[in-house]
């Protein structure tokens, strides 16, 4: 029988399982995310209609990744739009279908939120990653500026 792979809204009962996977995702990305700036993240994950939300995907109960998302109103749309901040499958899990369950799972919350697009940012170094993207969307002529630097 083939492993149990579900994708689901996080709840406060997945507080330790986030953590551990959002600190996973931070040491990937050499990130520190602030301990009280990852606090006030979960709770505006777990309050509802705060605009940011986490899906987790778990096989057999273990959870192995995570997509953190946000909605906004955009105006070209004249309604909401999904941005996904961070989509993150923990390393012995990778090419297990984990990944594109995640990016499913966001597409069908979308749909449910009334949202007309989904999009997200990636390494341009990251041929593989790009891959990985390149199969599930489109790429976009978009580069990104920011105002300056993370903090941390």
């Amino acid at each position: 029988m083939a492993d149990a792979l579900t994708v689901s809204v996080a709840t406060e009962a997945d507080h330790a399982d986030w953590l551990r996977l959002w600190g996973e995702w931070q040491r990937h990305m050499s990130g520190a995310v602030p301990e009280q700036v990852t606090a006030k993240a979960w709770e505006m994950i777990t309050t509802p209609g705060s605009g940011l939300m986490c899906l987790m995907a778990r096989m057999d109960g273990v959870a192995l990744g995570i997509a953190n998302i946000s909605t906004t109103p955009f105006a070209w749309t004249a309604g909401p739009v999904v941005f996904l901040q961070d989509l993150y499958v923990a390393e012995a899990a990778r090419g297990k279908g984990v990944g594109s369950a995640l990016l499913k799972g966001v597409y069908g919350l979308a749909d449910d939120l009334g949202a007309a697009q989904v999009f997200w940012l990636v390494d341009e170094t990251d041929t593989e990653l790009q891959a990985f993207y390149a199969r599930h969307g489109i790429r976009t002529p978009y580069l990104r500026y920011m105002r300056r630097g993370w903090e941390w």
